[in-house]
């Protein structure tokens, strides 16, 4: 968002009171980090992560000898030193990606911002069901094979990307704005995003290390996630110029 569109949505909020509405006291404009705020401080950011998750994509369609030359050594040592401690962790880890607990965090995610924040929850709601999509057409269109030895849980389907983790992408990345609703403390921000970046990252651990999907898999769903995200901040964006959440009167919530 710029500094003009801040400057515009404040001044809607100022004119709030003598319109008769009410203004949420909680807003979040301006967090102190934002996907955007990452990715596009350098121009070449946004088109490597692009063309690395292409190259990626391509590779595991056409040539996964390429890939097998780093995903198999990585496959080898993480099977050779699994534990039963290990074993236990990262099994209940890895369901922080599944579809279960996609409608639970969205459940809670929803119920949190609804009242706060119409543009954000219909965010919520697209970002969750665009995700399933999108992964479907990856995978159809790659058809990349899984790993048929050593695999401690049930997966089926095609391999590239990693579903669970584009899953915990789209939930768990956006918690922080959500917080971000809730609260003004910096410190409960920065606890949020460094909380959902480490689940998103064992998450993708807990694939490889379960033995259903290859490394590429899971990086590559990284790198789509990143560019998701930013998508959805991009829409963020775009919905709240229109829509502003500090200035309409039946979905502010009074707290």
């Amino acid at each position: 968002m710029t500094t003009t569109d801040l400057r515009d949505e404040r001044a809607l909020a100022d004119e709030a009171p003598a319109a008769g509405l009410r203004r949420a006291p909680h807003l979040h404009r301006e967090p102190p980090l934002t996907v955007a705020g990452v990715l596009l401080r350098h121009r070449w950011t946004v088109p490597a992560i692009v063309g690395t998750f292409g190259a990626l994509a391509l590779a595991a369609a056409f040539w996964v000898t390429l890939l097998r030359t780093w995903d198999e050594p990585v496959r080898n040592w993480i099977s050779n030193n699994r534990t039963d401690s290990l074993d236990t962790f990262f099994l209940y880890a890895t369901r922080l990606g599944s579809w279960q607990m996609v409608v639970i965090g969205l459940a809670v995610l929803l119920a949190i911002a609804w009242r706060a924040c119409a543009p954000m929850a219909g965010l919520l709601v697209v970002a969750t069901l665009a995700r399933p999509v999108c992964e479907w057409l990856m995978k159809g269109g790659i058809g990349r094979d899984r790993p048929v030895e050593g695999a401690l849980v049930e997966s089926g389907g095609p391999s590239f990307p990693s579903g669970h983790v584009m899953a915990a992408v789209a939930l768990w990345g956006l918690v922080p704005p959500v917080v971000a609703l809730m609260t003004r403390r910096r410190s409960l921000w920065w606890i949020a995003t460094v909380v959902s970046g480490a689940i998103i990252l064992v998450v993708a651990v807990s694939r490889v290390y379960m033995g259903v999907h290859w490394m590429s898999d899971v990086v590559g769903a990284l790198l789509f996630g990143a560019i998701y995200l930013l998508v959805i901040e991009w829409l963020a964006d775009r919905s709240h110029r229109r829509y502003p959440c500090a200035t309409y009167a039946e979905g502010c919530a009074d707290r």
